[in-house]
């Protein structure tokens, strides 16, 4: 995987990328359903809102939060991998992760969200945690393939035929070409930088409530239960 800090010229600059988005925006403004619009224009306040929930609900020890952290590193290292390819709504992204399944962005949240679930050690906070990202993802990329199919047409649909959903269970097809490349500067643009960040605030905070928690000996009959009680 060849990576650069230079911008290639197969691959937009940011401003081109944002006038894209612009341009998108303003298109599906004109016929999206309410709820699409709602979370489109208040995705950064839902990502907060979930970012408090899980840490209120959450009950961690530490070698739950231990073992959260390596899913929660491979999720964030696919979206940056994913992060450098992808010029969005700009260029149809075919290379990197993008060579193996049409989504693997959101194979990286499911894969985030299962390490912070475990490492939140809250039976409730898992089970809510699993569907509620089931079914927000199962309706993202419904809604992300009709804009694409729209977007980018019969190329699109060649790519959809010889390429999985989400799960790359078959090998890279060579009916599907490409020829862009990783770059930092698209990374750091899809806010690969504030993700990390963000994750690592709340594994912080988990290991403090886990902390606070084990010296007040509290006891929670929804934990996973794996590990006996700490002592106060």
């Amino acid at each position: 995987m060849p990576i650069t800090d230079t911008t290639p010229k197969s691959i937009p600059d940011t401003r081109t990328i944002r006038q894209s988005n612009d341009e998108v925006d303003r298109m599906v403004s004109g016929f999206e359903r309410p709820i699409d619009r709602f979370v489109r224009h208040h995705r950064g306040k839902l990502h907060l809102l979930a970012f408090l929930l899980a840490l209120a609900w959450a009950t961690p020890r530490f070698p739950q939060v231990l073992l959260g952290l390596p899913l929660i590193t491979l999720g964030l290292a696919i979206r940056a991998w994913c992060s450098g390819y992808l010029a969005k709504n700009t260029e149809l992204c075919t290379t990197g992760p993008y060579a193996y399944c049409r989504h693997p962005m959101y194979l990286a949240n499911f894969i985030i969200v299962a390490g912070i679930l475990l490492a939140g050690n809250n039976v409730y906070m898992t089970v809510t945690g699993l569907l509620l990202t089931i079914l927000v993802q199962v309706f993202a990329i419904r809604r992300e393939e009709v804009l694409l199919h729209y977007l980018f047409g019969e190329d699109y649909a060649r790519y959809r035929r010889h390429t999985p959903c989400v799960f790359p269970w078959t090998p890279r097809s060579a009916a599907v070409q490409g020829s862009g490349q990783f770059t930092w500067l698209l990374a750091r643009y899809n806010g690969i930088g504030e993700q990390a960040a963000g994750l690592l605030l709340l594994l912080i905070l988990f290991a403090v409530k886990a902390l606070v928690l084990a010296h007040y000996g509290h006891v929670y009959p929804v934990t996973y239960g794996l590990w006996p009680t700490p002592l106060g």
